[in-house]
């Protein structure tokens, strides 16, 4: 059962990280930092908990795991700023410079005591802050995605598999409120902006943080149904219905950005 479990967070994750590189690389990195603000990585990590820990555990969490997604905000604006300015060895800095802002951050609300409300008044302004912060990013594309061989799709994978089954581990000894809050690393979101990075360029990252502000509400309308999905349909079925919730965000996004390009 264990190894059962373990094949199945590194087959999720590893499989929603190949998705949105691609999606990057032969879309837009725009389009795949929008679709990134999908509950890709909570989805993953709250069903293997409710599994594992139980519907209460889940239900508890919740507030924080809200709060927590102003953590991964925090994350991209210090990866953005500092992948801006420096030049040598960005990737590596910009990255160990936003996940240290994360932690700072998570554990200034490690033992603040959340209720949903609360937590959607912090998140919700720093998320439009964050999205005005970005709106200078450029819209560039990838004009020559790198060919896919077996070793570079292992790795693609290998690192969001990596993450997700570490996140998942910490949150169930951690207990509810952490659980929550490690909602908000970037487990399958900080993997694809190392990959665009690193094979592209800091501008082609920057243009797929720019549309991940607009995203996260995605995550929240996953998170705020969380605990009338688990609770009354089950981990199973009530992951799918709040997947539904999530995706109907997206969908509505979509139209709008849509009736707003037939405008112009």
């Amino acid at each position: 059962m264990f190894f059962g479990f373990l094949a199945l967070k590194a087959g999720l994750a590893g499989g929603i990280v190949l998705c949105m590189s691609l999606l990057a690389e032969r879309v837009s990195p725009r389009v795949a930092g929008i679709v990134s603000g999908a509950p890709l990585g909570a989805l993953i990590s709250y069903y293997m908990l409710g599994l594992e820990q139980g519907v209460p555990f889940v239900v508890d969490s919740v507030a924080h795991a809200i709060a927590g997604m102003s953590g991964v905000l925090v994350f991209i604006s210090v990866y953005y700023a500092v992948s801006a300015r420096v030049r040598r060895f960005s990737v590596v800095t910009s990255t160990l410079a936003g996940i240290l802002a994360y932690f700072i951050f998570a554990f200034a609300l490690r033992d603040v005591s959340f209720t949903i409300a609360g937590a959607l008044a912090m998140t919700v302004p720093i998320a439009l802050g964050v999205g005005f912060g970005l709106r200078r990013a450029l819209d560039v594309r990838v004009a020559t995605p790198v060919r896919m061989t077996l070793g570079l799709l292992t790795l693609r994978a290998g690192m969001a598999a990596v993450l997700v089954i570490g996140v998942v581990s910490l949150a169930k000894i951690l207990g509810p409120a952490w659980a929550g809050l490690l909602m908000g690393f970037p487990m399958t979101l900080g993997p694809t902006m190392l990959i665009v990075h690193a094979t592209y360029s800091s501008v082609h990252v920057h243009a797929m943080l720019r549309g991940f502000p607009i995203g996260i509400g995605s995550v929240l309308c996953y998170l705020l149904s969380l605990p009338w999905s688990f609770t009354h349909l089950g981990v199973h079925l009530g992951t799918l219905v709040s997947l539904a919730f999530a995706l109907s965000y997206l969908a509505v996004l979509s139209l709008f950005f849509y009736w707003l390009r037939r405008r112009n």
